[in-house]
C-alpha cells in the first residue's frame, strides 16, 4: 500500500509537469474547487476501481490512478482529468469489450495511461471519443481494434502517444479541427486513419512498419507537418489520399516504403521541401487527379523503381532534385509541367536508362521540362533528418495468450505427452516449445502441436495458407482457386522439401464472402478482422496461416497487406487482373498471384533483388528488360503468370535465387530496414 506522503509527493509532481508541459488552465478556469481522488488497485487509497472514482467525482476534480492494472471498461461522463501515475505501469485492461474507455462529456483529460484490449470488430476501441474539446496525453495503445476513435467530434488533441499492434492508431471519423502531435505508429495496420473529416493537423509524428502510415479519404484540409514516414509496408506504403482536397504535405521525410505518398481522385494537394527517398516503387503516385497537384523543393533520389508516376493526371512539379532512381518522371495520359527540376545532369534528364541521371518516360502523355536546373536546387527537401532513436519500443512477437491444446501434459510445457512422445521428447522434462523450431519453418512446436491434425512435423517445413474468396459479379464465374493449379503450387513446393497446406474449406477456415466493389484499404483490413481473424485478437489461426482473399476488384490488382501487425496476407483482385490479361485464364491469373505475393510475406522484395515487382523490366527496349531477361520466377512480372514458381538462381547471369532467401518467420515478424 502507498502512504499519505507518497500521495502527495506523487500529486504534487504531476502537477507541476502538467503545468510545464500540456496545461490544465484552458480548460479549467476555476480549479479552485476541485478535489483530488486516488485510486489504487492495491487498496491504499480512496477506490480500487477508476470507474468508482469517476462515478462519485463531480466536474473538475482530478483523479490519479497509481501504478496497477486495472480490468475495467469505464465511462466518462463528467469533466475530470485522469491521470495515471505512470504511462508503462498504469494499465487498463479492457477484456476485449467494445470499449475500454468512452469519453461522453468534454474537456476531458487522459494522461500517463497503458490501454490495451479491446474488442475485435467495427468501433471498437481503446478510447471513444463522443465529445469536444479533449486531450489525450502521453499514453500507450495497442491490442485494439482502433486505438483512439474520434466519434462525429471537434476540437480535440492527441499528443504524445504511442500506438503499436492495433488495427488502427486512430480513426477521425466525421470530425473536425483536432491535432495529432508527436505521436508514434508501429506495426498497425493503418497509422492513422482520416475519413469524412477537415481540419485535421498532424504535427512532429512518427510512422514506421505499418501497412499504411496515413490513410486520409473524402477529407478536406489535413495537414502533414514534419512527420517521419519510414519503413512501411513494401507493398503498401507511407501516405495514402483519396477523393481528398486541399492537403498540405510539408517538410517530411518519407523514406524506404512501398509507395511514398500515393494521391487518388484529388485535388490542390501540396507536397514541398520534403525528402523522399528509397521508396520501394513509388515515391509519388498520382492518378486521376487534375486540379492543383504540385510537387515543389523536394529531394526526391536513391527510389528503387519510379519517383514519380503520373497516370491520367495533370500535375506541376518544380524545384526538385530529381535523380538515382530507375525512372524519374513518367507520364501516362497525363500533362506535367516539370520545368525548373534537377536532374542529376547539367544536360537535363535522360532519354535512355543512365545510372545517376533520371530518364522522363511519357505514354500517350506530355512532360514539359525545359529549361531544367544546371545545378542542385540547395534548399530543397526536408530541414531536418529522422531520429531512429527517438521512438522506441519492443514489439513481443510471441503469442499473447497461448494456444490450449487438450491432452495431459505432465511438464506443463504446453504441449501435450503424446505428441512429445511421438516425436521424442520427454514428457517428463519441461521445454520452451514456444520458442522451438527445430525446422525453421517459423512454426513454433506447440503450433507444431495445433496443426498435427493437418499432418505437420517439427522437422519438415510447413507452410500454411487459407484462401477466402467473394462472390463474384459475372455469372457462371467464381473466385474460388482451381483445385488443379492449387496442386501445381502444393507440387512446387514439395520439391524443395515444404509442404504446402491450401484451406479452401478443409482446414477450418476457406469461406465464401458476399460481394462487395472496389472496397478501399480500409474495407480490406476489415475483412481481414471479420473472415480471417473472425474478431477473435486471440485466435490460434493467427501467426499459423498466411491469409489470402480473392475478389473481383479491391484496391489494387494484387499486393501483400497488413491486416493487423504483421505481413502474413495478400488481396488478389481477380476481375482486375482479367480486364488487364484478358488472354491469360483467370484461374492462372488468381493462383500466379496468390504464389507471387505469398512470396511478399516470406520477405521478398523489390529492395532485396533489382529484378523482383520491377515494371519497367516488362517496358520494351528497356535494360531493365534485358538484364533481369534470366531471372525466371514468379516474382519477375514478366513471368508471374507463367511460372508458377520462384527461381533457384541457376537460370544465368542477373538470375537471383528466390528459394534459398525466404524467410519463413517473415509473416509473424516483420520488419523493413534500408541502410541509414
Amino acid at each position: 500500500m502507498k502512504n499519505n506522503s507518497y500521495k502527495k509527493s506523487l500529486i504534487f509532481t504531476i502537477i507541476i509537469l502538467l503545468i510545464g508541459t500540456y496545461i490544465l488552465p484552458n480548460i479549467y478556469a476555476d480549479s479552485s474547487n476541485a478535489e483530488t481522488i486516488y485510486v489504487d488497485d492495491d487498496g491504499g487509497a480512496d477506490y480500487i476501481r477508476i470507474q468508482d472514482a469517476i462515478d462519485n467525482a463531480s466536474d473538475g476534480d482530478i483523479i490519479i490512478v497509481l501504478n496497477g492494472t486495472y480490468y475495467e471498461n469505464i465511462i466518462i461522463d463528467k469533466t475530470l482529468s485522469i491521470i495515471g501515475e505512470d504511462k508503462e505501469d498504469t494499465i487498463i485492461d479492457g477484456m476485449y469489450q467494445p470499449v475500454i474507455a468512452h469519453l461522453k462529456k468534454e474537456n476531458v483529460i487522459i494522461r500517463n495511461f497503458t490501454i490495451r484490449n479491446s474488442g475485435g470488430y467495427k468501433n471498437n476501441a481503446g478510447i471513444k471519443i463522443d465529445s469536444e474539446n479533449n486531450q489525450i496525453i502521453n499514453c500507450i495503445f495497442y491490442r485494439t481494434k482502433t486505438g483512439i476513435l474520434v466519434n462525429e467530434s471537434k476540437n480535440n488533441k492527441i499528443i504524445n502517444c504511442t500506438f503499436h499492434t492495433n488495427g488502427e492508431g486512430i480513426f477521425f471519423k466525421s470530425s473536425t479541427n483536432s491535432k495529432i502531435i508527436d505521436c508514434y505508429f508501429s506495426h498497425n495496420a493503418i497509422g492513422t486513419n482520416i475519413d469524412f473529416s477537415y481540419e485535421i493537423k498532424i504535427t512532429g509524428c512518427y510512422a514506421n512498419t505499418n501497412g499504411i502510415g496515413f490513410f486520409v479519404k473524402d477529407s478536406s484540409y489535413v495537414e502533414l507537418l514534419r512527420c517521419a514516414v519510414y519503413n512501411n509496408n513494401d507493398n503498401q506504403g507511407g501516405i495514402c489520399l483519396e477523393s481528398c482536397q486541399k492537403i498540405d504535405i510539408s517538410n517530411c521525410n518519407i523514406n524506404h516504403n512501398g509507395f511514398g505518398i500515393k494521391i487518388t481522385d484529388c485535388s490542390h494537394v501540396y507536397v514541398q521541401n520534403s525528402d523522399l527517398l528509397w521508396n520501394g516503387h513509388f515515391a509519388i503516385l498520382i492518378q486521376n487527379s487534375n486540379e492543383e497537384i504540385e510537387i515543389k523543393k523536394c529531394e526526391i533520389t536513391e527510389n528503387f523503381r519510379f519517383s514519380i508516376y503520373v497516370q491520367n493526371s495533370n500535375c506541376k512539379v518544380f524545384l526538385n532534385n530529381i535523380y538515382n532512381s530507375l525512372l524519374g518522371l513518367y507520364s501516362d495520359e497525363s500533362f506535367c509541367a516539370a520545368k525548373s527540376n534537377w536532374w542529376g545532369s547539367i544536360f537535363g534528364p535522360a532519354l535512355f536508362e543512365r545510372k545517376t541521371k533520371d530518364r522522363i518516360y511519357v505514354d500517350s502523355g506530355r512532360v514539359q521540362f525545359i529549361p531544367w536546373l544546371l545545378h542542385k536546387h540547395e534548399s530543397s527537401g526536408a530541414n531536418w533528418n529522422i531520429d531512429h532513436n527517438l521512438f522506441t519500443i519492443i514489439i513481443n512477437n510471441s503469442r499473447y495468450s497461448q494456444i490450449v491444446i487438450p491432452g495431459n501434459d505432465s511438464d506443463f510445457d504446453h504441449v501435450p505427452d503424446w505428441w512429445e512422445e511421438e516425436w521424442n521428447y520427454n514428457p517428463n522434462v519441461w521445454n520452451d516449445h514456444a520458442h522451438l523450431d527445430p525446422d525453421n519453418d517459423g512454426l513454433n512446436n506447440i503450433e507444431e502441436c495445433f496443426t498435427a491434425k493437418w499432418n505437420s512435423s517439427p522437422y519438415y517445413k510447413d507452410v500454411f495458407l487459407e484462401f477466402d474468396w467473394m462472390e463474384a459479379k459475372k455469372p457462371d464465374t467464381s473466385n474460388k482457386p482451381p483445385v488443379g493449379l492449387i496442386k501445381e503450387m502444393v507440387d512446387v513446393f514439395k520439391n524443395h522439401n515444404i509442404l504446402l497446406h491450401v484451406d479452401i474449406g478443409s482446414l477450418g477456415g476457406g469461406e465464401i464472402i458476399p460481394y462487395y466493389s472496389n472496397f478501399s484499404y480500409v474495407d480490406l483490413r476489415d475483412f481481414y478482422w471479420d473472415y480471417f481473424l473472425h474478431n477473435d485478437m486471440n485466435t490460434p489461426r493467427k501467426g499459423i496461416f498466411h491469409y489470402c482473399l480473392i475478389c473481383d476488384y479491391g484496391p489494387g490488382p494484387g499486393f501483400a497487406f497488413i491486416g493487423w501487425d504483421h505481413l502474413d496476407s495478400f488481396d488478389i483482385s481477380a476481375q482486375n487482373l482479367q480486364d488487364r490479361f484478358p488472354r491469360i485464364e483467370r484461374d492462372r491469373l488468381i493462383v500466379g498471384g496468390a504464389i507471387h505475393e505469398l512470396g511478399h510475406t516470406f520477405g521478398l522484395f523489390a529492395d532485396d533483388y533489382g529484378g523482383n515487382d520491377n515494371r519497367i523490366a516488362t517496358m520494351l527496349f528497356t535494360y531493365q528488360m534485358w538484364k533481369y531477361r534470366n531471372y525466371k520466377s514468379c516474382m519477375n512480372y514478366l513471368y508471374t503468370y507463367n511460372i508458377i514458381d520462384f527461381s533457384d538462381g541457376s537460370n544465368g547471369q542477373e538470375d537471383f535465387d528466390d528459394w534459398s532467401n525466404l524467410d519463413f518467420s517473415f509473416f509473424k515478424d516483420t520488419h523493413y530496414e534500408w541502410p541509414r
